[in-house]
């Protein structure tokens, strides 16, 4: 099913709901959206999107985010983040009760899609949204701790390769 910003928000807003009727305590959880729904929630870009994946969630509301269909097997890609992507973190502006949503920033964004590059990365990057509103300055530090982190030369040549042609055609 297509999302488009209106429904990721209503699916979000539905976890929230249904997080409240569980947990009567005043405790609040935190997710962290990634991927093409983090850079629609941030109006980068405009597309609807097939699925909203998440890097990190509060245990207690997995079993709510897996009902919803919100993917948490991005774990597996976690490499492709920077490492200490918590600092940049971008509060979703809807009006939750027990769970705040989040996005990663910008930059952090970019960098994951830079090392996946599969068509819809590249168009999401690609987007003029996109490429006016970063931080070079940052993107560059970001690129370099992630190569830092980066288990092959392979993989790291690659990446900068990528990055290295983005710059030149967006910067």
């Amino acid at each position: 099913m297509e999302m488009n910003k209106a429904e990721i928000i209503k699916r979000l807003m539905s976890v929230d709901n249904d997080m409240s009727l569980l947990d009567t305590t005043a405790d609040t959880y935190s997710c962290i959206i990634v991927g093409g729904s983090a850079l629609v929630l941030l109006e980068k870009i405009y597309r609807s999107t097939h699925d909203i994946d998440s890097i990190n969630a509060s245990d207690e509301i997995k079993q709510l985010l897996e009902l919803y269909n919100i993917n948490m097997n991005v774990n597996a890609y976690r490499i492709n983040f920077p490492e200490n992507y918590l600092e940049r973190i971008v509060k979703v502006n809807i009006p939750t009760k027990k769970v705040n949503f989040y996005t990663l920033s910008l930059e952090d964004l970019v960098v994951s899609k830079l090392c996946a590059m599969r068509g819809k990365d590249i168009e999401d990057i690609e987007n003029e949204l996109v490429y006016n509103s970063l931080d070079w300055d940052l993107l560059d530090r970001l690129v370099d701790d992630v190569c830092y982190g980066m288990l092959t030369d392979f993989d790291k040549n690659i990446l900068l390769e990528h990055y290295k042609d983005y710059k030149e055609r967006f910067k």
